[in-house]
């Protein structure tokens, strides 16, 4: 599987990743090794990462880096997922269809809670978390949480194998 991800700033990551190592913690999974913080984009279950490359690297070079502000925590049942939530800008939903433009006639099939007008932009912090301890973790996280902003400072390709992200291409927005 590939997913093309907006990476966010070293300052905004660092306070995610040590957000997200609490809560791997205090639900006992604190061995496992979570994907870097990041907005997950587009997903596809086989693409070609050259080819994905091909398209978007001469766009990027035209993107402007993007406020990101983290002002809510938000939980996805289907998943046990708890996440940091970014206030929806017209500058981030742009980016995303525009994105979505480029890519949308590729031979591959995308994975559609990314498709433009079902996506819901999120920095997953924890995932898999058991039904036994979704309220007290989310009573912990809840409590812990602060409002984040920073920037999105790069467009990635990761492609997903055994849960763990290898990177194929980095582009920096300027």
């Amino acid at each position: 599987m590939q997913l093309l991800v907006l990476r966010l700033d070293y300052k905004l990551s660092t306070k995610l990743e040590q957000d997200s190592k609490d809560l791997y913690n205090a639900s006992n999974r604190g061995k496992e090794t979570p994907l870097p913080p990041h907005i997950s984009l587009f997903s596809f279950d086989q693409a070609n990462p050259v080819e994905l490359s091909q398209r978007v690297q001469q766009w990027c070079k035209t993107q402007k880096q993007i406020d990101i502000s983290l002002s809510s925590l938000g939980f996805f049942k289907q998943h046990g997922t708890f996440f940091a939530a970014p206030v929806v800008t017209k500058e981030v939903e742009t980016f995303h269809r525009d994105l979505y433009s480029m890519i949308s006639n590729l031979h591959t099939p995308e994975i559609s809670p990314y498709l433009p007008g079902q996506w819901v932009p999120h920095v997953t912090l924890i995932n898999h978390v058991p039904l036994t301890v979704w309220g007290p973790l989310f009573q912990r996280a809840s409590l812990a949480f602060e409002p984040l902003a920073g920037k999105a400072v790069a467009l990635e390709c990761w492609t997903i194998v055994n849960n763990r992200a290898q990177t194929d291409w980095t582009y920096f927005l300027q």
